[in-house]
């Protein structure tokens, strides 16, 4: 069986595009096929022009064979209403980026809606349809209880931190090697992991990259890619699995 691994761009939104756009290209050659973004459909506050430019490179990104995900809403939680404990200690340690992290059904289940609208309105055509996002990322990896299932019941595929779970329940182990947000002091044993992962005999690795990592890191992401592809590991989209 072909060993494959994910390549995911994170946080791509109306208010970084004109700086990560350039990114995914540079990316999409070193890895010599497009590969998976992770939206973050709010453009609340965002003029007209910024909108519809970004509308604009997401149609070209689309055309470019590039397959996006919905990752979150705002990726930065407004309210914490319905929350668990476990989800306040969470956003503690995102800096209140975990906007799923432990909340209840009622409020997984609004917040999630007041995702798919906002991706709807980014999406649509002339005729007002958008296609679906093939998968749901929560902000950050944290999440709560009910999330996975609403995301299912969508017909998304659902990750988290360990593995990928298809709307029919097929799971598949996926570790993630990502370096944003991490103490200097641990970025060396988190280059190192990248690697190893990607080497693995078995399994369904993903390396997560955030606009945070360009360009100090972009070397150690061209690393990893390359121990990819050197491995034999096949770059796969969440809508192949």
């Amino acid at each position: 069986m072909c060993k494959r691994f994910l390549l995911c761009f994170h946080d791509f939104s109306v208010w970084n595009y004109q700086n990560v756009t350039p990114i995914l290209e540079d990316l999409k050659d070193l890895a010599g096929a497009p590969f998976s973004v992770l939206v973050i459909p709010d453009t609340e506050n965002a003029t007209p022009e910024a909108i519809e430019g970004f509308r604009g490179v997401l149609r070209k990104l689309k055309s470019e064979g590039f397959e996006f995900a919905l990752h979150g809403f705002k990726h930065k939680a407004e309210f914490s209403q319905g929350r668990s404990y476990a989800g306040l200690v969470g956003m503690n340690l995102t800096g209140g980026e975990s906007e799923f992290a432990g909340l209840c059904e009622y409020e997984s289940s609004r917040l999630l809606q007041a995702a798919l609208e906002s991706w709807k309105k980014l999406f649509a055509d002339e005729n007002g349809n958008a296609e679906a996002p093939v998968a749901f990322v929560p902000p950050t990896w944290f999440s709560n209880k009910f999330l996975s299932g609403q995301v299912r019941a969508e017909k998304m595929l659902y990750e988290d931190r360990f593995s990928l779970t298809t709307a029919e329940g097929i799971r598949y182990a996926s570790p993630v090697a990502s370096f944003a947000g991490i103490p200097k002091a641990t970025e060396k044993a988190a280059i190192a992991y990248a690697a190893f992962i990607m080497k693995l005999p078995v399994g369904l690795p993903r390396l997560a990259v955030h606009p945070v990592d360009f360009p100090r890191l972009r070397d150690v992401v061209r690393d990893t890619i390359r121990v990819a592809l050197n491995n034999r590991r096949k770059l796969v989209h969440y809508s192949e699995l």
